[in-house]
């Protein structure tokens, strides 16, 4: 008969008696927050700098209606075109134009004679259809005679235009109404047959000066271009501080200064925002 088998004595410590227990989870709040940029405040140099943008874009924008308006404000037309004309070298203008008598009609065989500082006067005579070409002259104001084959005589003061760019000349056209006969019979008697009325010192004092309105178109485009530039500005400066947005702010700053035009104060002003808006706003 075998002898009955029995299991290996095991200590009851070491039996396994079911599953461990898991181990409880812990979980502890650092503090920390996740802040999107747009919930970002902006810092006070970047709003000191948006102001100055605004400023810079307001005042531009008055820059650029002021050159739309050509007979008053800061910067006329004709304050422009000799601005543009002092320091340009000399016999560098051409003037073209046409005569016209009260009616439109052409005035053939007149005599036009433009008076030089340094040199001797320049000639010309007006063609079958009443225009005329001269060459040699110097840019800014010139007194501008004109005598019809009677031996009446018209006086204006004229502005020439100065080569614009690269261009070796400027060019002028005007377009001049030869006064009615009772206009000149009440002017100044001339020694021989004939009247004269001179127009160059009113034009002079009141700063009437007939001039190419051409170039005033040029200037009306450069006035659109600084308002444009304006309203750029302003809506960047508005954008940047609504998504708080330090880059556009800094865009806004250099269109502002572009808005503000290149003569006398508004250089000055425009380049000291520039300069204050991109030395302040910086990425914090």
């Amino acid at each position: 008969m075998r002898e009955r088998e029995y299991p290996l004595n095991v200590a009851e410590e070491q039996v396994l008696q079911g599953l461990p227990p898991e181990d409880t989870a812990v979980f502890q709040n650092s503090g920390a927050t996740l802040r999107l940029p747009s919930q970002t405040p902006l810092p006070s140099r970047a709003m000191f700098a948006a102001l100055l943008a605004v400023l810079a874009a307001t005042a531009g924008f008055y820059v650029g209606t002021d050159y739309l308006d050509g007979d008053s404000g800061m910067y006329t037309h004709r304050q422009l075109i000799f601005t543009q004309s002092v320091g340009a070298p000399n016999e560098s203008a051409i003037l073209t134009g046409v005569l016209i008598d009260g009616d439109g009609q052409p005035l053939v065989n007149y005599t036009l004679e433009g008076h030089l500082a340094y040199r001797k006067n320049v000639y010309a005579n007006t063609s079958e259809n009443g225009t005329f070409r001269m060459e040699g002259l110097d840019p800014g104001q010139m007194t501008l005679d004109i005598a019809s084959p009677e031996g009446d005589r018209f006086t204006n003061l004229i502005l020439l235009n100065a080569p614009a760019g690269f261009e070796p000349f400027g060019f002028t056209h005007l377009v001049f109404e030869w006064p009615s006969e009772s206009e000149f019979e009440s002017g100044q008697e001339l020694s021989v047959d004939g009247h004269w009325i001179d127009l160059s010192e009113s034009q002079r004092e009141n700063s009437t000066q007939p001039y190419d309105q051409t170039a005033a178109a040029m200037y009306d485009m450069f006035g659109t271009g600084f308002i444009g530039l304006g309203i750029i500005t302003l809506v960047i400066t508005a954008i940047g501080i609504k998504n708080k947005n330090v880059g556009l702010i800094r865009t806004a700053s250099v269109t502002a200064f572009f808005s503000m035009g290149h003569f006398y104060v508004s250089c000055g002003f425009g380049l000291i925002a520039f300069l204050l808006t991109v030395s302040l706003v910086k990425q914090e």
